[in-house]
């Protein structure tokens, strides 16, 4: 469905399951500081492929370069979330691959901003308009298994949990076993 990013990238708008306001909007060189603060968290290293060693030149990169490159190669978009006051509160990948009817997700919550419903939010919407808007009928969902916040974001956006993925994940040269989970157009019935 390339037509569809002959338009800009879309904006979002959805609200917590608490009513707070929050938007999925493109990148912009003001959420460097958060994007900063969140790619050097001990948790988000944990857990994610976030280069170690994320300085300020590569969260300026990311809203220039990384989070506009998805919706301009025509592959799927990174849309940063931001609370009601448009602060950066986390960002959330949707990557359409090599099946154009299959998305992928992965997201991170600044470390200011965890365990307010944000991302539960931001994660449904997103997945919404990849099935809606995109013609993806598959969103998937994987995190190493430990990964309990991941894993209740997902599961608390409506993704059905479908297993273990053994060394599913690569992570700083190393395979780790997966959970995996996926929303599919039915589930939005």
């Amino acid at each position: 469905m390339a037509f569809r990013y002959d338009a800009p990238q879309p904006v979002l708008h959805t609200v917590t399951e608490a009513g707070e306001k929050i938007t999925l909007r493109p990148a912009e060189l003001k959420d460097a500081a958060g994007v900063l603060a969140t790619c050097t968290d001990p948790e988000t290293l944990r857990w994610t492929t976030v280069p170690l060693g994320y300085d300020h030149e590569m969260a300026a990169g990311f809203a220039t370069e990384y989070a506009p490159g998805w919706w301009q190669r025509h592959e799927g978009a990174c849309w940063v979330v931001a609370d009601a006051e448009d602060t950066y509160v986390g960002q959330l990948d949707l990557r359409i691959g090599k099946d154009p009817e299959v998305a992928d997700v992965g997201f991170v919550t600044a470390p200011y901003a965890r365990g307010r419903g944000y991302m539960t939010a931001a994660l449904r919407a997103a997945a919404e308009y990849g099935l809606r808007e995109l013609g993806v009928v598959r969103v998937e969902w994987k995190a190493h298994v430990g990964n309990e916040g991941s894993r209740r974001v997902a599961e608390k956006a409506g993704f059905s949990f479908e297993g273990v993925q053994r060394s599913g994940c690569a992570h700083r040269g190393e395979r780790r076993d997966a959970w995996t989970a996926a929303l599919v157009r039915e589930d939005l019935a």
